[in-house]
């Protein structure tokens, strides 16, 4: 990528995603991610009340958890478009045959591990998200709770996202171990969601 998506405006950001291959789902769904937890966060963030302490735990464990997902956008982004650079290889000889499909090989894994990592940064952040609830005013629960929703979101899209690019892996002991990962994400998102009175 040439730049960070992070330095576009957000109506470029989503004319790019509604018109260009990439950005694509997994970046999409990152950014939704984000904003979920920067929910979460601001009601954490804002209540004056006690104890301090454990929302400066929670305020610093989540900026980090905000970092590595905002960093997942341009990383997804950049993964596809790796991706849709090694299928344009020549494969023409041998050489190229095998120098083509060790780029695909490559963007393959790309497109699984980076929307996989943020897939769980987002069922940690669910898990911050019950947390924070008690140490939020009243007034900012309906923050954490829209926020939490749309993490829940983010983690089933990238989930999507990461299972489509599995049918093309050539591993089958390894596609299992993702799928079977892939389901206890989703698993352990609706335990939180269902620990913060949100039905699904």
């Amino acid at each position: 990528m040439p730049s960070s998506l992070w330095r576009q405006s957000l109506a470029d950001f989503q004319h790019a995603v509604e018109t260009r291959s990439t950005p694509g789902c997994g970046a999409a769904a990152a950014v939704n991610g984000c904003l979920g937890l920067s929910l979460v966060l601001k009601g954490v963030r804002l209540h004056r009340g006690e104890p301090q302490a454990d929302r400066q735990r929670l305020v610093a464990e989540g900026d980090a958890l905000q970092r590595a997902l905002a960093e997942a956008v341009d990383d997804d982004a950049a993964a596809f478009a790796e991706y849709l650079e090694a299928q344009r290889l020549p494969s023409d000889t041998d050489a190229e045959s095998n120098q083509r499909e060790g780029a695909l090989n490559q963007a393959r894994d790309a497109s699984i591990r980076i929307p996989l990592a943020a897939a769980e940064r987002c069922q940690k952040a669910l898990e911050l998200a019950v947390e924070a609830l008690s140490l939020t005013s009243r007034a900012m629960r309906s923050d954490t709770l829209a926020g939490a929703t749309m993490l829940r979101a983010a983690l089933d899209a990238l989930l999507i996202g990461i299972e489509a690019n599995l049918e093309a892996l050539p591993d089958q002991g390894k596609r299992r171990e993702l799928e079977i990962r892939c389901g206890e994400l989703r698993d352990s998102a609706q335990a939180q969601c269902q620990r913060l009175g949100l039905a699904g």
